[in-house]
């Protein structure tokens, strides 16, 4: 089992290199210009903007992700996902551990025999 947490931990710290905590989503909007077609057409929305989406301070935050750095965006947030599974895999490996550490404890608690308190 520790190879394996190992193992886990070399791919976390990999994947703590490029992630960015949160989802990506895609927009499109109306500008503020009155006579633009996007006012009159709703087919002629501007976009789709590429952002990063994320929670700080328990309020939603997004980040603008112009198009020429939309690869890296898209690779920071599959960082993040990795990093997530991971993180949860070695969660499950370590409550496993835990699980038969307590196992094993109980059975050699109930293995050693009581002493029997002498009677009058």
């Amino acid at each position: 089992m520790m190879r394996r947490q190992e193992q886990l931990v070399k791919r976390l710290l990999q994947a703590t290199e490029q992630m960015v905590q949160g989802g990506l989503s895609e927009t499109s909007r109306r500008c503020g210009n009155p006579n633009c077609i996007c006012r009159r057409d709703p087919n002629r929305l501007h976009g789709p903007h590429l952002y990063i989406t994320y929670r700080k301070d328990a309020k939603s935050c997004s980040l603008y992700v112009p198009p020429e750095h939309a690869k890296t965006a898209r690779r920071a947030q599959q960082a993040w996902a990795a990093f997530w599974k991971i993180g949860c895999s070695l969660a499950a490996l370590n409550r496993e551990q835990l699980r038969r550490q307590w196992q094993q404890e109980k059975k050699t608690r109930t293995a050693v025999p009581r002493r029997s308190v002498p009677r009058d």
